[in-house]
């Protein structure tokens, strides 16, 4: 080798041992500035954004409720024409009869010209038969009849939808006490479907529904979600059964306005078909089917309409006819019945409720437009009025249609 060349190679080891020992250096200032951090402590990371998550309850669909079969009380029909037979002209209204010495037994026949069922055993009654009558109930002739059939089935619908009603309105209570208990999962439940603080209403009845995700039957959640569910099945069925009630009614008055007219059975002064007169002149306070009873507080079928007059006005037969009934009758008061023959195939006949002095007497003969008696307050009432009924075989029809 010649010297230059020997040069020129340890030029280069050395350069190379240079950068060797500077790279040693570099490790060894890194590896000193490294132990120095963790003697400090280590620096706060920067917070990461969390990921939005949207959490969704699966839709959950309510057990499934059946209501009990509907099955209207059984009525025992009346063994006396009434209970408190008074005289034609009578100058003072019979007493009302004492009251019994214990509230009524649950699910027994009401009336039967017995006293008055008080305010507070309706509620006993009818929570152990919510289709029981607070009223007592004349006799029904049998349906033989096509017309007496469609009328039957009509009576038997509108008790399915009295028992509906008497059962949703207890549902909804026993609703709104179980959302009152204090219960987390039902809470979260009812804020997670609704987007808002648990309802306390029924009207929150359906959002509970999503509680049956959870187990916990024996809980305000579970106890919540099946009266949920149960007022929404009765509901529905309220509904159907309304509209069988809307049905029946209007081919019944359809029926009725083509009877033009009626068997007499000889007796000149019967109805022979038409209209039959107004009892009084008065404002129409109530209208037939079901309502809310004023003086019960439970749902009742209204067997007739209500006219409110002054105590003491006169109350005129609608049409000529024999006297059935005049008397004592139980939630009714002091009670009179006509007979007019028979009209659309069935036995015709109106009654009178309420009255405060009652002027005619079983058997008796009216002729139409006749004062039979005066308007009062006796019974289960209010206050005021006359209750006027028209029946077809014994059962109630609309009488709006009929005067």
């Amino acid at each position: 080798m010649t010297r230059q060349g020997y040069g020129k190679a340890t030029l280069a080891a050395v350069a190379g041992a240079a950068l060797t020992m500077a790279s040693l250096g570099l490790h060894a200032s890194a590896g000193s500035a490294a132990a120095q951090t963790s003697t400090e402590g280590s620096l706060p990371a920067p917070p990461l954004p969390l990921p939005s998550v949207s959490v969704s309850p699966s839709p959950v669909e309510p057990p499934p409720v059946t209501l009990p079969p509907v099955k209207p009380p059984t009525v025992k029909p009346p063994t006396s024409p009434s209970a408190v037979p008074p005289t034609a002209g009578a100058t003072s209204p019979p007493k009302t009869p004492p009251p019994s010495s214990g509230p009524p037994q649950a699910g027994a026949p009401v009336g039967d010209g017995g006293p008055v069922v008080s305010p507070g055993s309706a509620a006993a009654i009818i929570g152990a038969d919510p289709g029981a009558d607070l009223y007592p109930q004349p006799p029904v002739d049998p349906a033989v009849t096509p017309q007496a059939r469609q009328v039957a089935a009509l009576a038997e619908v509108q008790r399915r939808i009295q028992y509906l009603h008497n059962v949703l309105a207890r549902t909804r209570k026993d609703l709104t006490r179980v959302q009152g208990e204090p219960d987390a999962v039902l809470h979260l439940l009812t804020a997670l479907t609704t987007g808002a603080a648990p309802a306390t209403g029924p009207e929150s009845a359906p959002a509970l529904a999503a509680a049956d995700s959870v187990d916990t039957v024996d809980t305000p959640t579970g106890r919540a979600a099946a009266l949920s569910a149960a007022i929404t099945s009765g509901q529905a069925e309220l509904t159907r059964q309304q509209q069988e009630e809307t049905r029946l009614r209007q081919e019944i008055d359809r029926r009725v306005r083509l009877a033009t007219a009626a068997e007499s059975a000889g007796d000149p002064a019967a109805y022979r078909g038409g209209r039959l007169g107004r009892p009084l002149a008065g404002r129409l306070t109530s209208r037939f089917g079901n309502r809310f009873d004023p003086y019960y507080h439970v749902w009742q079928l209204h067997a007739g309409i209500d006219i409110a007059a002054p105590t003491g006005t006169p109350i005129l037969a609608a049409a000529g006819g024999r006297v059935t009934r005049a008397g004592w009758y139980g939630g009714y008061g002091n009670y009179t019945c006509i007979d007019h023959g028979r009209a659309d195939g069935q036995r015709l006949s109106t009654c009178y409720g309420h009255q405060s002095r009652l002027l005619v007497s079983p058997g008796q003969r009216v002729r139409a437009g006749q004062v039979i008696g005066l308007v009062g307050s006796t019974g289960a009432s209010t206050g005021p009025h006359l209750h006027f009924e028209v029946r077809l075989g014994g059962r109630p029809v609309d009488p709006s249609r009929w005067i």
